[in-house]
């Protein structure tokens, strides 16, 4: 064979081989099927770049919201309102509030009164033992189960007639300081309740000390006495 005509021939080989193998310029995305057609592939992922990374590691992660009907959580909370505390009751009042209770008693046809509170008990007229030297208004001491105890004639205390003892009379038994003294005095009426604007003050003249006031009960006035006055 002529050497020019296998030169041409190896160089037009070399041109079928180039024309199947791809360049340095091809793009390197785009390759040949078997049919010879041109087939685009996917770019390769690329790598992110520092600095994105680190912008979204400085991104606070988000919260995990609560779901409720598909919904997320608000992002802020209603502030809670506290009920008022209750308004505290009312004091009740208590038993020294309430309008004192007197006995009343009579001293021939005159009314007087002693308070509940001094008053320990009522009895009968029981025998009495007079005391020498002792002033007009004592009568003498009783024997009130075991204990001596000096007997006052109201009437005499209060400068009035004495007492004449009947089936009516009796003795009323006050106590202060667990020391008792008996009076005795013509009857005793009831317990009545006298509340401040049914007691007026003690009449001119009488002893502030043993008078505490007057009160109207009935048609018949009563003088209050004072029991703390006897031990006077």
């Amino acid at each position: 064979m002529n050497p020019a005509a296998t030169m041409d021939v190896i160089d037009d080989y070399l041109e079928a081989l180039l024309d199947d193998t791809p360049t340095a310029d091809a793009d390197p995305d785009t390759r040949r099927d078997a049919a010879g057609h041109d087939v685009i592939a996917a770019p390769a992922a690329q790598p992110p770049h520092p600095a994105t990374m680190h912008s979204a590691a400085a991104q606070p992660a988000p919260a995990m919201a609560t779901l409720v009907t598909g919904e997320s959580a608000p992002a802020t909370t209603t502030p809670v309102r506290l009920a008022p505390a209750p308004e505290p009751a009312p004091p009740t009042p208590s038993a020294s509030a309430q309008p004192p209770r007197w006995v009343r008693v009579t001293v021939a046809t005159d009314s007087y009164a002693l308070e509940l509170l001094c008053v320990q008990e009522v009895v009968r007229v029981m025998p009495i033992v007079a005391m020498r030297g002792a002033d007009r208004a004592v009568l003498g001491v009783m024997n009130l189960r075991g204990r001596i105890v000096p007997v006052f004639d109201l009437g005499l205390w209060l400068g009035l007639a004495c007492v004449q003892p009947d089936d009516r009379s009796r003795i009323v038994v006050v106590e202060r300081d667990d020391e008792l003294i008996g009076v005795l005095v013509s009857t005793v009426e009831d317990v009545v309740t006298l509340g401040r604007d049914r007691i007026e003050p003690p009449l001119p003249g009488n002893d502030p000390g043993a008078i505490l006031g007057v009160a109207r009960v009935g048609a018949t006035p009563t003088v209050l006495l004072d029991a703390n006055a006897l031990y006077g």
